[in-house]
């Protein structure tokens, strides 16, 4: 969404561009107010050419040449009108709100103020903005107010950065592996303002980041906030619960650190150092941990993560950690104050949903671990483990209440239409990309083709697209009124709410779905 251009008079655009260049002046008041880890394997082109990283000036408001800045002129010259009103809240060592005004105000000074052509979709487009250094100036160290200086040793030591947007969509990556100058807070787009800002630049396309509302760093002081000291850590494990502090599990016998890594679904890998107390030895003191058990992580903001206690036992590559350190500092709230990470002397690397973070509960029980796999086939074919199917259900869950001749129950577990996604192009799968290109065809779920639904046994339904795009109400369920499905049901099973808007014409309940077929 863009700003159609002004069609105000060359008189009066030369009197703002001078009105700007006159506000550069004084000093901009920023509103003080009161989530992960190496951007791919592109690093930025200053890095490239002799490994140095740039250095960013203070982003200072000194006033630009006659008439404004170089990039003011050439808006008034090509009559773009300034977006609305937005912000940015950003967190690092001290807390911040970017708005638009204080925006443009650091973009008529002329510092860091750059334009970055890029392939979208085949196409090249320009994009002007302030470098992602120059903003992050205002919250990396202690100043408060304007100037802020720019700590260009601490990115090259390397902290993580969060990006997100207003949809809630967000990536992280590690300072390590970008440049200060390698992407740009974009307020402009081939010439016309953005409604808001986006992150673009030299980088891959999944760090891309369209309406950005919030960029947070790992730079936020570890146990100084009031909640860490009093978080602890819930156990239930088979049955006995327990309890420990931060402060507790710091002084662990368990206790160890080594480097580990993980790789998110769009392809980032991020390797750290991390300290924690061992999993295996946690669970240890309270049971003996077999290979079929359970273990259930969850997080504070209620996401569920459940391995096998074959994947903590498996020790040959190094060990699992209950991580609250990263390179030496106690993790944030988000992505801490624990998360799960395996650890040694190898920096051994795992999925990015297994290393579950913001762990506020681990429940265990014996012998409680199926595995299985879920296909999907259609212009693209492929599988979905446990994990990432139970991943989708804790990011993306819908509870229905499901009625059939002796059922009567709450299922949860995530939209079927979601998983047309993984096979209704050849291209593109979910979060294998930026978000400005989306996974899902919805252009084709409307035209219509056949999803078929299959159980174990081969039995299947047809059901049309057209009945399920955007349907929230038909669902594949992995759990029956808060517990595990039985074994007549499981690993899932299709129901829809009683109350549903829209119902497929020929749907039936199908238990023990195996794979999902599309038909074109």
């Amino acid at each position: 969404m863009y700003t159609k251009k002004s069609g105000r008079a060359p008189a009066i655009l030369a009197l703002c561009g001078l009105l700007l260049a006159v506000f550069a002046f004084f000093p901009a008041g920023c509103s003080s107010q009161k989530k992960s880890l190496t951007a791919g394997e592109t690093r930025a082109t200053e890095n490239a050419q002799g490994g140095q990283t740039p250095q960013i000036q203070p982003a200072t408001l000194s006033p630009g040449p006659a008439g404004g800045s170089a990039e003011s002129a050439a808006d008034a010259a090509s009559g773009a009108s300034v977006a609305a009103d937005w912000e940015v809240a950003l967190e690092g060592r001290r807390k911040d709100t970017l708005s638009q005004a204080y925006y443009q105000k650091l973009k008529s000074a002329g510092r860091e103020y750059l334009r970055k052509t890029v392939d979208k979709k085949g196409i090249s487009v320009e994009y002007s903005g302030l470098s992602l250094g120059a903003v992050l100036a205002m919250v990396d160290g202690s100043d408060a107010t304007h100037p802020f200086s720019f700590d260009a040793d601490l990115w090259a030591k390397g902290y993580d950065i969060v990006l997100t947007a207003a949809d809630g969509y967000s990536v992280s990556f590690s300072t390590k592996d970008i440049g200060p100058q390698t992407l740009i807070l974009a307020d402009m787009e081939a010439g016309d303002y953005l409604a808001k800002p986006m992150i673009v630049g030299d980088a891959p396309k999944n760090l891309w980041v369209k309406d950005v509302v919030s960029i947070s760093t790992s730079l936020a002081p570890g146990l100084a906030s009031a909640e860490a000291e009093t978080f602890t850590l819930e156990l239930d494990i088979n049955g006995t619960k327990a309890s420990l502090s931060l402060a507790e599990l710091e002084k662990d016998p368990a206790y160890g650190e080594g480097t580990g890594s993980y790789t998110t679904s769009a392809g980032t890998k991020y390797t750290n150092a991390y300290g924690g107390v061992s999993l295996s030895a946690l669970l240890g003191r309270y049971m003996e941990l077999a290979a079929q058990d359970s273990v259930t992580f969850v997080a504070t903001d209620g996401y569920e993560m459940t391995y096998p206690g074959s994947l903590i036992l498996d020790e040959s590559d190094g060990k699992w950690l209950l991580a609250f350190k990263l390179d030496g500092e106690y993790l944030p709230k988000d992505p801490g104050y624990i998360r799960t990470i395996k650890v040694g002397p190898t920096a051994p690397n795992i999925d990015g949903h297994s290393s579950v973070k913001m762990i506020k509960k681990i429940v265990v029980r014996q012998e409680g671990f199926k595995d299985f796999t879920l296909s999907y086939s259609g212009k693209k074919d492929g599988s979905l483990d446990r994990s990432t199917v139970q991943s989708c259900v804790s990011c993306h869950g819908r509870e229905v209440a499901f009625e059939r001749k002796d059922i009567k129950a709450k299922y949860k577990g995530f939209p079927l239409h979601l998983l047309l996604a993984y096979a209704d192009d050849p291209l593109y799968a979910p979060h294998k990309q930026g978000s400005d290109i989306l996974a899902y065809d919805a252009a084709a779920a409307r035209a219509g083709y056949g999803v078929e639904v299959v159980a174990e046994d081969g039995y299947s339904i047809r059901l049309d697209s057209r009945d399920l795009d955007n349907n929230n109400d038909i669902i594949l369920a992995m759990y029956r009124e808060s517990d595990s499905l039985g074994p007549d049901e499981f690993p899932l099973v299709l129901v829809w709410d009683k109350n549903a808007a829209r119902v497929p014409e020929g749907i039936k309940n199908v238990k023990r779905v195996s794979s999902i077929r599309l038909l074109f």
